[in-house]
């Protein structure tokens, strides 16, 4: 169950990352050996995706980050 949840961890964080601009796809699969996405990056994502991604946040208490995707899902409406 661990190792599934840091997949998960992993997924959201790489494409938080990939999203905002924080990284680049270039950056992320040289951090890692297998890069994980909770959104593919060369899909779209919806405001489904957005609240599990916030949700996500929420539970590390990362409020700012859960704020810049509901600014996402705003403009994603």
């Amino acid at each position: 169950m661990i190792e599934m949840d840091n997949f998960i961890k992993n997924g959201i964080i790489n494409s938080y990352d990939l999203m905002v601009g924080e990284k680049t796809m270039d950056e992320i699969v040289e951090k890692a050996k297998l890069p994980i996405f909770f959104i593919p990056p060369d899909e779209t994502y919806d405001n489904e995706d957005l609240d599990t991604m916030i949700e996500y946040f929420i539970s590390t208490e990362e409020y700012e980050k859960c704020a810049t995707l509901t600014k996402l899902k705003t403009n994603n409406e």
